[in-house]
């Protein structure tokens, strides 16, 4: 009897001699365990969170850093104190108009609003205008 610890292998056989005629394998016959699967829809949804999440913590990071830029430039905060003034004038007067007219039963004279939006983009316009020069001067 042979021990079998020493006794070659096949494979060992085949590759140690080197004339001997190798068996003939079978051919690859292309199916479904040759080409790579393709994900699936939830394979392809967490991937594409994941990229979205990267990207949206990269756009956070990029908001942060020009709000704080913009939050240290005074034409900025200038600008931004403006314009809140404005507005804040603007929603008074209309206040003031509505209470006149509604609760304290005075005679406003009536104004149609589609009269009144022509005036707003004046406004609005003379007020770029108006940032535009004072940024300048700065």
């Amino acid at each position: 009897m042979t021990d079998p610890r020493t006794e070659p292998t096949p494979d060992a056989t085949a590759d140690a001699t080197p004339d001997a005629a190798p068996e003939a394998a079978p051919e690859a016959t292309p199916g479904p365990t040759s080409e790579p699967t393709p994900a699936t829809f939830e394979q392809r949804m967490g991937d594409f969170g994941r990229r979205a999440e990267v990207a949206g913590e990269k756009l956070g990071r990029e908001a942060q850093a020009a709000g704080e830029r913009w939050s240290r430039d005074p034409a900025v905060v200038g600008a931004a104190y403006t314009a809140g003034r404005v507005w804040g004038l603007l929603v008074l007067a209309a206040g003031l108009w509505f209470f006149a007219d509604v609760t304290l039963g005075m005679d406003m004279p009536s104004v149609a609003w589609r009269d009144l939006w022509p005036i707003a983009l004046i406004v609005v316009g003379f007020a770029v205008v108006l940032r535009g020069v004072a940024g300048r001067r700065t």
